[in-house]
């Protein structure tokens, strides 16, 4: 047991989490189970699930094509097969899950995925996180990453007071361009440290948060 000053500030962050998940599962227990998060995207419907390990046995090949998807989205090996069937795994918790995997389909092809963590140990108290963001090339621009961050958000507002994204970017680089106008612009984040310095020199890494809003907490 870890009795540094640390050990016990994470130990007493992880029972303040457990008693948010409580409450979570107290406001829930009646509930019938929400449907899966879709929207309409280029004429099909793209369905968000949250993954679990019996994905492995209902989806043939599942953990390989995660393992692609995201790779191709870094465009180096982000995630290893093991560490996908980790990520599934940790699912299976439910609702009590501190983090999860969402995946986004459109019929039985995978488009996406993103990970969502409730109390992650590198961001403050109450404060949640999403990453891993992946589309397959072919259906990016089409809004899966809109419906895949949309199911993360929902998730994490349930016990969450802000949410917590990073990125770097570059000055004068059009892709880091597109982030930055994606996630401080259409998906609302604000960077503490301000606008990104003009400096084509040096890549920032930019932490950014937003407080879970309205339109989230009364989902």
């Amino acid at each position: 047991q870890d009795r540094s000053p640390v050990g016990a500030m994470m130990a007493a962050r992880i029972r303040r989490l457990e008693t948010q998940l409580q409450e979570v599962d107290t406001a829930l227990a009646d509930s019938p189970p929400p449907p899966p998060l879709g929207r309409e995207v280029s004429g099909a419907d793209v369905i968000v699930t949250i993954g679990t390990s019996a994905l492995v046995e209902q989806v043939a090949d599942v953990v390989r094509r995660i393992e692609e998807v995201v790779n191709q989205a870094y465009t180096y090996r982000r995630v290893s097969r093991a560490d996908v069937r980790d990520r599934l795994a940790m699912g299976d918790a439910g609702l009590r899950a501190n983090r999860v995997l969402h995946l986004a389909w459109r019929g039985d092809e995978l488009l996406g995925a993103c990970s969502s963590t409730y109390q992650p140990p590198w961001t403050p108290e109450g404060c949640g996180h999403w990453g891993l963001l992946s589309v397959i090339p072919e259906a990016q621009s089409t809004g899966v990453a809109s419906a895949l961050v949309r199911a993360a958000e929902l998730r994490l507002a349930a016990a969450c007071e802000m949410i917590q994204i990073e990125y770097e970017y570059t000055p004068g680089d059009e892709y880091s361009g597109r982030l930055l106008q994606w996630y401080e612009g259409k998906c609302g984040f604000e960077c503490p440290s301000g606008p990104p310095r003009n400096d084509r020199r040096y890549t920032q890494f930019r932490k950014c948060f937003k407080r879970v809003g309205p339109e989230l907490s009364a989902a």
